[in-house]
């Protein structure tokens, strides 16, 4: 079975930006010790510093599913509670022959 790839895309409030950024980079670095985790990045839009895209390279479904339960990610849900201006997730799966 192939890895779950989900980008995110997550527009913060301006007045709530450098609290969040904290957040974020917080459930990064939990994210990216998951047992189920390939990869977890974190990016930030040069034209817009409101804007952040993290990238998502999971094992399986489960490892997605576990990730979800998790206590930082919970957290992550309850800290953009109100102070976005947008989510967007995008679920995907590699259609290009990679191997990774």
């Amino acid at each position: 079975m192939s890895s779950i790839k989900i980008t995110a895309i997550v527009t913060v409030k301006p007045d709530r930006r450098q609290e969040l950024l904290e957040v974020f980079r917080q459930l990064v670095a939990a994210s990216r010790s998951e047992e189920g985790n390939i990869r977890y990045d974190l990016h930030q839009d040069r034209q817009n510093e409101n804007r952040f895209v993290f990238f998502e390279n999971w094992r399986n479904q489960a490892a997605v599913d576990e990730h979800n339960a998790s206590t930082h990610f919970q957290n992550f849900l309850q800290a953009i509670e109100g102070n976005t201006d947008g989510v967007e997730i995008v679920v995907m799966q590699d259609v290009s022959e990679n191997t990774d």
